[in-house]
């Protein structure tokens, strides 16, 4: 029985030194090809005044998106569909320039029959006009400052919206009928 004991305790030994020291020294961690790294939101850059200055597609956007989330004209709703986009046609006048806006960035002239919605810019001040359909009324507008429209869209969070909308826009700039 003695004979049993000596190995007994000898693999006893061992094995307690190894359990020890594997406690102590844990394996370094390797990585894995099925770990994926932590998904960090891509931060939009605000829309400021200063942005809206040197991007006309960007102030373009700012105003159709007011216009459709925020104006109470009901005619501005035909540009709605953010997936169509929008032509905004620019022609100058005298002394303004005039921005009519089409629904669809690809809509063709032959589909242009009917008085699109425009708008102006002047002193920082936009103004809203819409034709009204089927009626002896005068045009419908409203005149917002550029200051409030891009408040409203950083109050409702769409940022990221607007700036995604520049893609969708196609301008159409006319020359002056004094060139």
């Amino acid at each position: 029985m003695k004979k049993l004991l000596l190995p007994f305790i000898t693999v006893l030994i061992i094995g307690t030194v190894v359990g020890i020291v594997t406690l102590h020294h844990a394996p370094a961690a390797t990585p894995t090809t099925t770990a994926k790294k932590a998904q960090v939101p891509r931060r939009v850059a605000p829309i400021t005044a200063s942005a809206v200055a040197k991007d006309p597609k960007l102030k373009y956007s700012c105003i159709i998106y007011y216009a459709v989330k925020h104006l109470k004209i009901q005619r501005w709703q035909e540009v709605s569909d953010f997936k169509l986009g929008w032509q905004v046609e620019i022609y100058h006048e005298a002394s303004q320039s005039k921005y009519l806006v089409w629904p669809d960035k690809n809509i063709k002239t032959s589909a242009k029959a009917l008085q699109p919605n425009w708008f102006t810019i002047k002193n920082g001040q936009v103004t809203y006009d819409s034709f009204g359909v089927h009626t002896f009324k005068k045009d419908m507008t409203a005149t917002v400052s550029l200051t409030t429209i891009i408040k409203q869209i950083q109050q409702d969070h769409a940022t990221k919206t607007v700036r995604n909308m520049r893609p969708n826009l196609v301008v159409k700039e006319h020359a002056r009928a004094d060139d």
